[in-house]
C-alpha cells in the first residue's frame, strides 16, 4: 500500500540547509525529480456511510435490525498519475442508528478500512471519473438482550470482511467528490443469544458511502532547483563521510488480527470460537541500522498486545509480549516506493487468563516473516515513512490438550523511521 507517499514531504519539508561550495556531482535532477514526485497526491477528508436493515432470528422470532451511519475520517493518496487511490478510513466513534427491539445494545460495526479503488481513466479536473475498487476490515456483531442479564454482557461475533466496491468521483481545483456502493458477500452467519441458543444472523450486503476528500500536491516545492540542489550536497556529504549507513529509532501504531480459529475456545466457551480475536491498537517501537550498499535492515522491533474475550459469564485475557530480530532485504524502487521482506525471529511471551479457572503462560521462539515498504525519495534524508506487516503462522499456546492461537497478521499502518547518525553527520556541514 503506497497510500502514504505524499506525507514524506511534510517530514522532509524540514530539510537540513548545507552549505557547499567546488564541485558537487549532480546524482538528482529537476526533471526526475518532478516525475517522481507527481505520481501521487496526499489526501485526507471525510466519509460517511449507510448501513442498511438486516436481521436475527428466523420464522415468527426474526427481528428487523435497523439502519445506521458511520462516519469516519479517511487519509490517503492518489496514485500512479490518478489512476489509482490507496486509503485507510478511521471511524469516528460509535455507529449512529437506533437498537433493535428489546435490547440493550447492539453492534453492527466495521473497524479500520484499508481500502483500494481504480480509475480505468485517470482522475482530471472537472471531470467524472467511475471507479471500482476492494476493501478490508476487522466486522464485529454484538446483541444484548433486555430480558437475558449476563456479567459480560452478549457475545461478540468477528471476523475480516473484503466487500468490493463501485462508484463515480468528480474532481475538482482542491476536492474529490464521491459516491460509491459497496457489496460485502460475506453476510450471513451464525450468532450465540446465549450459550443454548443460536440463531441465524444477515446483514445488508450492500452499504452506500459519500466522500469529501482534499487533495494536495505537498511536495510541489521538492523538485525545485534549490531543493535537487539540497540534494545533490547531501549525498555528496553522505559519500564523503561514508554515512549512507545509519542506526534509526523508528515508531508507529499497528493492529493485528488472528489467522486462525482456537480449539481451546470451541472446546471451554463455543460461543466465542468464531469471532476472529484482533488487537485495535499495538504500539511498536524498534531500532536498527540501515545498510546502503547491500540494500538491506537489520532491525529489532518489540510490541504488546492484549484483548479481552468475554461474554456472558466467561472472561478471557490473552496477552502476546513479542520482540523480534529481522533482517529484511530492499527489493527495488520505483518513483519512491520501496519495497522489502526478510525473515523474523521473534522472542515471544503468551499468556491466558481464563478468569477463575486457569492461567498458563510461556516463553518460546518464533519463526515468521516480515515485508512492507518504505516511501523513500532520495535516499539522502534523515528520516522517512514505512509500513510493515508480520505474520507467525502456527504461533500458539498450549493449554491442557488444546491450543490457542496467536499467530496474529500484524499491519503497521505508518511508522515514522528517524537516522540519527545522518543528523549528527549533516550537523557538521550546517551553518552557524
Amino acid at each position: 500500500m503506497m497510500l502514504y507517499f505524499k506525507i514524506t514531504a511534510l517530514v522532509f519539508g524540514l530539510m537540513t540547509h548545507i552549505p557547499l561550495t567546488g564541485q558537487i556531482d549532480t546524482v538528482f535532477r529537476v526533471e526526475v525529480m518532478k516525475k517522481n514526485t507527481d505520481f501521487a497526491s496526499l489526501t485526507i477528508g471525510l466519509d460517511m456511510m449507510a448501513i442498511g436493515k438486516g436481521s436475527f432470528g428466523s420464522g415468527s422470532s426474526q427481528i428487523t435490525t435497523p439502519a445506521q451511519f458511520r462516519p469516519g475520517i479517511t487519509i490517503g493518496g492518489v496514485h500512479f498519475w490518478g489512476h489509482a487511490d490507496f486509503y485507510v478510513t478511521f471511524p469516528i466513534g460509535p455507529n449512529f442508528g437506533k437498537r433493535p427491539e428489546n435490547t440493550t445494545k447492539f453492534v453492527n460495526r466495521e473497524s479500520v478500512e484499508t481500502g483500494f479503488k481504480f480509475y480505468p481513466l485517470a482522475l482530471k479536473v472537472n471531470t467524472l471519473r467511475p471507479y471500482i475498487g476492494m476493501s478490508f476490515q476487522p466486522f464485529t456483531y454484538r446483541i444484548d438482550q433486555k430480558d437475558y442479564t449476563t456479567v459480560y454482557g452478549g457475545a461478540r461475533y468477528s471476523g475480516f470482511v473484503s466487500p468490493v466496491q463501485l462508484g463515480l468521483t468528480f474532481t475538482g481545483k482542491k476536492f474529490l467528490f464521491s459516491a460509491g456502493a459497496r457489496y460485502n458477500w460475506r453476510n450471513r452467519f451464525d450468532y450465540y443469544l446465549s450459550p443454548e441458543n443460536i440463531v441465524p444472523v444477515t446483514i445488508n450486503p450492500w452499504n452506500f458511502n459519500i466522500g469529501f476528500i482534499r487533495y494536495m500536491d505537498t511536495d510541489k516545492g521538492y523538485s525545485s532547483e534549490k531543493s535537487v540542489d539540497q540534494l545533490n550536497k547531501k549525498h555528496y556529504v553522505l559519500t564523503k563521510e561514508k554515512a549512507f549507513d545509519s542506526w534509526y529509532v523508528a515508531f508507529g501504531p499497528s493492529t493485528a488480527l488472528q489467522m486462525s480459529q482456537s480449539p481451546y475456545l470451541k472446546k471451554n466457551v463455543p460461543y466465542q470460537y468464531d469471532q476472529m480475536i484482533f488487537s485495535a491498537f499495538v504500539p511498536e517501537l524498534a531500532v536498527g541500522r540501515y545498510f546502503h550498499k547491500g540494500r538491506y535492515n537489520v532491525n529489532m522491533a518489540a510490541r504488546y498486545m492484549s484483548q479481552h474475550i468475554k461474554a456472558f459469564d466467561a472472561k478471557i485475557q490473552v496477552t502476546r509480549s513479542s520482540l523480534a530480530l529481522e533482517a529484511y532485504h530492499f527489493l527495488f524502487t520505483y518513483r519512491g516506493f520501496v519495497p522489502f521482506v526478510g525473515p523474523s525471529v521473534n522472542l515471544e511471551h503468551l499468556t491466558l487468563d481464563h478468569k477463575e479457572k486457569l492461567k498458563v503462560t510461556d516463553t518460546k521462539l518464533a519463526l515468521g516473516i516480515v515485508f512492507g515498504w518504505d516511501i523513500n525519495l532520495s535516499d539522502v534524508e534523515t528520516s522517512l515513512l514505512r509500513t510493515n506487516l508480520r505474520y507467525m503462522p502456527g504461533l500458539h499456546l498450549k493449554v491442557g490438550a488444546e491450543k490457542m492461537m496467536y499467530d496474529y497478521l500484524e499491519f503497521n499502518f505508518i511508522q515514522y523511521v528517524y537516522f540519527f547518525n545522518r543528523v549528527s553527520t549533516f550537523k557538521k556541514y550546517r551553518k552557524k
